[in-house]
C-alpha cells in the first residue's frame, strides 16, 4: 500500500474530519479524498463512514489503521537510522524517569552513558508516570521508568520489572516522633510527605496503617520535586515516605534517620521499564535501558 495514502488516513482519524486532516497534510480536502477513495480501492472495501459528526472508521478502518501506525513508525525508524549510518552518529536516546527512580538512578545512569557513549545525544524526562506513559504512547519517548502501578495492562506496552526498592519513613535528627515508641497510630496521624503515587499505592498505605471506610491520611505536602521534598522534611516535622536507596547520601550524613515502623508497616517501591511492545528500540536506546538496567540492579 502507498505510505502517503496510510499517513493521510491516519491524519483523518486524528483529526476528525476531512477539512481538519487536509491542513494538518497540507493538501486540499478533494485531493485528500481522492487520497482516501485510493485507499479503499486498494483495500477492496470501505475503511471509513462520513457523517454529520465528521469521518470515523469502520472495523476494517481500525485494522488498516493500527497497522498503518506501526508501518510507518518502522519506516521513519528505518530512515533515521539510516541517516545515523551515513552521518556515522551514535544516535540519540528519549526516555522519561518518575521522581523516585529519577532520584535513585538518574545520576548514575547519565554518567554511564556519557563515559561510555560520549557522543551519544541524551534526553531524559523527569514527570509522574500517568504523563510518561502518555508520552510513550505518543512516541515522544523510547522508553520510561515509572512505578509499575502507574502501567495499564495493556498489549501495546512490554513492561520489564526491576528489582523491588526498599522503602520507609524518614524524618530529621530529634524528630518529636523519635523519642518514643514508634505504633502505627502515631504514624497514621503524622504529617506526611511523598511524591504523587497511584491511587493504589495510596489505598494500600490507608489499609496498612488501619484507616477507617472515608478515613485518609494526612499528607501535608504532595510534589514531585523530590529535592524539595528532602529540604523541607530536614527543616520540618514531616516524614517523608521514600525508597531508601534515594536518601542514601542524606542518611549517610545523618542529615535525614529512618524511623524503625511497625513490622505490619512494610513499604516497598517496584519501577518499571515500559516501552511500546510493536515498536522496534533504536541502538541508543538499548544502551540507556542497559545502564537502567546496572543501575536498578
Amino acid at each position: 500500500m502507498n505510505l502517503k495514502r496510510l499517513e493521510h488516513l491516519i491524519a483523518v482519524v486524528e483529526a476528525g474530519s476531512l477539512a481538519a486532516a487536509a491542513r494538518r497534510v497540507h493538501l486540499s480536502q478533494p485531493a485528500l479524498t481522492r487520497s482516501i477513495q485510493a485507499l479503499e480501492a486498494e483495500a477492496g472495501l470501505p475503511l471509513c463512514e462520513r457523517g454529520p459528526r465528521g469521518v470515523t472508521l469502520n472495523a476494517a478502518g481500525q485494522m488498516v489503521a493500527e497497522r498503518a501506525r506501526r508501518i510507518l513508525f518502522e519506516t521513519n525508524s528505518l530512515a533515521r537510522d539510516l541517516v545515523l549510518l551515513q552521518q556515522h552518529e551514535v544516535g540519540s536516546a528519549d526516555f522519561g524517569l518518575g521522581p523516585l527512580p529519577a532520584a535513585i538512578m538518574l545520576r548514575e545512569v547519565l554518567c554511564a552513558l556519557n563515559r561510555d557513549w560520549p557522543g551519544l545525544r541524551v534526553n531524559a524526562e523527569v514527570n509522574e508516570g500517568e504523563a510518561l506513559v502518555e508520552s510513550l504512547r505518543a512516541e515522544r519517548l523510547d522508553f520510561v521508568v515509572v512505578e509499575h502501578r502507574y502501567v495499564p495492562l495493556s498489549a501495546e506496552l512490554k513492561v520489564t520489572r526491576l528489582p523491588v526498592e526498599p522503602a520507609g519513613c524518614f524524618v530529621r535528627p530529634h524528630h518529636p516522633l523519635l523519642a518514643d515508641e514508634m505504633t502505627v497510630e502515631r504514624l497514621r496521624q503524622s504529617a506526611l510527605a511523598c511524591v504523587r503515587a497511584p491511587q493504589s499505592a495510596l489505598a494500600r498505605m490507608r489499609e496498612v496503617l488501619g484507616c477507617l471506610p472515608g478515613e485518609n491520611l494526612h499528607f501535608q505536602v504532595i510534589t514531585n520535586d523530590f529535592h524539595s521534598l528532602i529540604h523541607i522534611t530536614r527543616h520540618s516535622d514531616l516524614v517523608l515516605l521514600a525508597p531508601t536507596r534515594a536518601l542514601a547520601e542524606e542518611l549517610e550524613s545523618g542529615r535525614l534517620v529512618q524511623l524503625t515502623v511497625p513490622a505490619v508497616f512494610n513499604l516497598s517501591a517496584q519501577f518499571a521499564i515500559v516501552n511500546l511492545a510493536q515498536r522496534t528500540l533504536s541502538p541508543s536506546a538499548q544502551r540507556a535501558i542497559a545502564a537502567i538496567e546496572a543501575a536498578g540492579s
